[in-house]
């Protein structure tokens, strides 16, 4: 069997299974095994009953069990069955839950011995909630990302399928030097106990393995394309006195970060080659008028300039600051314009009368045609792929790029994540922004937390951000988590107007939604993560985060920065019921600072570089994916053998090289920084 062979044809895979594997973006058996578990519970040992910690998933010794009993409590006035069984390991007792599963019933054994495990839940005395059996420890367990109609076990029966055939098929892909050089484990063990490790010892192995043959392959990919750009030439613009005039059309006085990078855009802009420049900064940091500058300096030079935005929402905000500062000459194309508006909008692009052109990725695809294209700018790097960068040439001749991120990420991760690109860092906030209280809210005052926003939003006319880990209920987390379920809480608990925004709205919908919330038609947004790129919102002073142990520090950072955006007084509230040290040492951090890079900074220290490359999304890289499970030290490592393997003349190093632009060139397209 190919490893790039459909899911169904490994056997325990039928079209239902494929099917719903498909919604996690996984289509072929490689696709399967390369699908690196979100998390690890370890379980090779019981712990005793009495020494449960709330929130932890444990395994425990069932010594004694009682009878199994049936309710069925009134859910949203529907009786739903609760099913329950108390047992013990002699030290203590803890009942085992599962809601609305009456088939669980088949699956509890009838007499003592054997262990269960699941998460431990003491807020309602000593809990374990989805408790599975087996008759021995199970080890180490992946835990994944999981999709509706897919659980755990399911998926990882599946991957244990297409393992196994992997096994037989999958030859080692690095050169025997660069393993003996680095210290790297064989392709098939990394693999294996990537997914089902035999020790802690053996997963770091495989972390390592994988991470840095990623690694590897992206700095080659990288590289390659670096020097493609270095090679190729570009428009030498014109640029004095160009930042004089510009600043004079501005409302507010620039901060000095500000001004340094319009320098910066200066050289690049007026060099012989393409401009590939990344500007960082935090949100609200004042990004967005560095780019109207670069757009003014290509203006002046009779060029046009493209800036694409995430949404088309976030496309109109750019458009009326653009109007505002260069008048008609600025254009918005949209998915929502009517048939006849695009057809003027379009043919004005193409003859030349309109030069700041705004609107989503429709700009670099399809019909639109342009005279004289010299500027690309994507606001949101996670939302424009390296590979869109390198197609560019299909609009205009080696067009400057510059890119826009609020993801503030660490110098180690920047070299390898933007190793094509000149990185600009913005760490100045403009004037006027007042700093976000961060405050943590103990479960206790949930009630009243919900009670004193209602106020502040029907006595100051402010509005709110609420925003969950999970759209609906999942196996892993409770419904008090979810969007849906805190939606149907607020709407029927607050007196103030109350929408509910997620990420499987089509994205008409959301956009409508978020425009309501814009215009204030709407006090509270009720949401996933699906906000962190969106509309700015000068009125929303209050940021809610529910479960904020499920975000990391980073994503915690961008979510509070939806917030503090005007003069006003802004909040940021982070709830949670974990119990863990981790989380704590989190919410401190961002209880004591606002700086971005510093928060990223110590996020690399202490959680590694995943959480700030985050969990692998559809459509995104499974390079990335397997480049987040690595130390840094090891990215750096795997970086500088790639630099050295760039100018090796060894056949087989040289064979790698040609391997690794041919088969992984295409994925760059998708290529996303969470």
């Amino acid at each position: 069997m190919d490893i790039d062979s459909k899911l169904t044809d490994i056997k325990g895979i039928g079209p239902k299974r494929a099917e719903a594997l498909g919604h996690l973006g996984l289509f072929s058996m490689r696709d399967l095994v390369y699908f690196s578990p979100r998390d690890y519970y370890d379980l090779r040992e019981a712990v005793p009953i009495s020494d449960l910690k709330h929130g932890e998933y444990a395994l425990i010794r069932i010594d004694e069990l009682d009878r199994i009993k049936v309710a069925y409590p009134s859910v949203n006035g529907r009786r739903t069955p609760l099913v329950s069984i108390n047992v013990s390991d002699g030290s203590g007792r803890i009942r085992l839950t599962w809601f609305n599963q009456p088939y669980i019933r088949n699956s509890i054994p009838s007499s003592p011995g054997g262990y269960a495990y699941g998460r431990v839940d003491l807020t309602k005395g000593r809990v374990m909630v989805n408790a599975s059996f087996c008759s021995e420890p199970p080890g180490i367990l992946p835990v994944y990302r999981l999709t509706r109609g897919l659980g755990q076990a399911s998926l990882r029966s599946c991957v244990k399928a297409a393992l196994s055939s992997f096994a037989e098929e999958q030859p080692e892909t690095l050169p025997e030097s660069i393993l003996a050089e680095h210290g790297l484990s064989r392709l098939g063990f990394a693999v294996e106990n990537i997914h089902f490790p035999i020790s802690p010892e053996a997963l770091k192995l495989a972390k390592r393995r994988l991470s840095f043959e990623n690694t590897l392959y992206f700095t080659i990919l990288l590289e390659s394309f670096r020097a493609r750009a270095l090679h190729s030439s570009g428009i030498a613009f014109n640029t004095g006195g160009t930042m004089k005039e510009f600043l004079s059309l501005l409302p507010f006085t620039p901060t000095n970060g500000q001004l340094e990078i319009m320098r910066e855009i200066d050289s690049d802009m007026s060099a012989p080659v393409p401009m590939n420049r990344l500007i960082q900064g935090d949100v609200g940091s004042g990004k967005t008028a560095l780019a109207f500058y670069a757009m003014f300096v290509a203006a002046k030079n009779g060029y046009q300039s493209a800036l694409m935005a995430p949404t088309g929402i976030l496309a109109e905000q750019h458009y009326n600051k653009l109007k505002k500062l260069f008048g008609d000459r600025a254009v918005l194309l949209t998915g929502s314009l009517k048939k006849a508006e695009k057809t003027a909008v379009l043919e004005r692009i193409k003859n030349g009368g309109a030069t700041f052109i705004v609107g989503t990725h429709s700009l670099i695809e399809g019909v639109v045609g342009y005279k004289d294209l010299g500027l690309v700018i994507a606001d949101e790097q996670h939302r424009f792929g390296v590979r869109q960068r390198a197609d560019l040439g299909g609009k205009a001749k080696s067009p400057d790029v510059l890119i826009m991120s609020a993801t503030p990420i660490p110098r180690t991760l920047s070299l390898i994540l933007y190793g094509d690109l000149d990185v600009s860092k913005l760490t100045e906030m403009p004037a006027g922004r007042k700093k976000v209280e961060t405050r943590f809210v103990p479960s206790a005052k949930r009630a009243d937390m919900y009670r004193y926003i209602e106020r502040e939003i029907l006595e100051k006319h402010i509005q709110a951000f609420v925003v969950c880990p999970l759209i609906e209920d999942s196996e892993d987390v409770g419904t008090e988590y979810s969007a849906e379920a805190v939606f149907a809480e607020l709407k029927k608990k607050l007196g103030v107007r109350i929408e509910l925004i997620h990420g499987r709205m089509k994205p008409d919908l959301r956009e409508e939604i978020m425009r309501g919330f814009r215009d204030g038609e709407t006090d509270l947004i009720v949401s996933t993560t699906v906000i962190e790129v969106g509309v700015d919102v000068p009125n929303a002073c209050i940021m809610v985060i529910e479960a904020a142990d499920r975000f990391g520090l980073a994503q915690l950072h961008q979510l509070r920065g939806r917030v503090g955006r005007s003069d006003k007084e802004s909040y940021c509230f982070l709830l949670s019921e974990s119990r863990a040290e981790s989380v704590a040492d989190r919410i401190k951090t961002l209880v004591a600072s606002s700086n971005g890079f510093e928060i990223a900074e110590k996020d690399l220290a202490v959680r590694g570089p995943g959480e700030l490359l985050g969990q692998r999304q559809h459509g995104s890289s499974p390079l990335l994916e397997a480049i987040a499970s690595g130390d840094t030290a090891t990215l750096t490592e795997a970086r500088e053998a790639a630099i050295k393997l760039l100018s090796s003349r060894e056949p087989a190093e040289r064979d790698l090289i040609l391997d690794v632009l041919k088969r992984y060139a295409p994925l760059l397209k998708d290529v996303a920084i969470n």
